[in-house]
């Protein structure tokens, strides 16, 4: 019984069409569902982590202390390149 179902599923593009659809539709509600839980959450929960904060700071602070690096590199390299013409 099971296989001729199946069969006459094949069969029928219309029936195929819709279990497709309504499975692809379900699957875009189900992950869409994560990301707006994930994305909420991630948007009430920003200023509770003190710990967090802090990392995110540093990561900012790290940043301005690469910039001051490549700056500095960039100016030894145009000074030893002048010193060589």
């Amino acid at each position: 019984m099971r296989k001729m179902i199946f069969k006459n599923y094949l069969k029928d593009p219309i029936s195929t069409i819709a279990v497709n659809t309504t499975i692809f539709i379900a699957g875009c509600l189900f992950f869409g569902s994560i990301a707006f839980i994930g994305i909420i959450s991630e948007i009430f929960s920003d200023n509770q982590n003190p710990v967090r904060n802090q990392h995110i700071i540093q990561h900012s602070n790290e940043q301005v202390q690469y910039d001051k690096m490549i700056n500095l590199l960039d100016s030894i390299n145009s000074k030893l390149d002048k010193q060589e013409n």
